[in-house]
């Protein structure tokens, strides 16, 4: 079974690594920056690391707010703490929504072709 990693399937990974785990978007992610030249696969590691940045900063806030929370008497019953936990249930769904639908463009994504050396003598003749 020998299996072709395109740009498209490369790009798909460092989404779905993103999605999973930042320690796992950084090492994927980071490979690709480094030791990749094609700027298609290093526009998609840093759209991924600005996705997860965003996405870690709006959970921070909600457990910066849960702990501050927390530390008053009658949180987990109040209005508060429902709140909370709905924010909390929209942001995991979302973050569902967005890495997947970054993933189907991912894989949707039309490349440009690349040229061959019979294009490229053909371009060359009539310029």
């Amino acid at each position: 079974m020998n299996i072709t990693w395109n740009k498209k399937w490369k790009s798909v990974l460092v989404w779905v690594s993103a999605y999973l785990n930042f320690l796992a978007l950084v090492l994927v992610g980071g490979y690709f920056y480094v030791k990749n030249e094609d700027e298609e696969l290093q526009t998609a590691a840093k759209h991924a690391f600005i996705v997860t940045i965003i996405f870690a900063a709006i959970s921070a806030f909600f457990s910066i707010f849960n702990y501050i929370g927390g530390l008053t008497d009658n949180y987990y019953s109040s209005t508060a703490y429902e709140f909370y936990t709905t924010c909390n249930s929209i942001v995991s769904i979302a973050k569902i929504i967005v890495f997947a639908v970054f993933v189907v463009l991912a894989l949707v994504k039309k490349s440009a072709p690349v040229p061959t050396e019979e294009a490229q003598s053909k371009e060359n003749e009539q310029a």
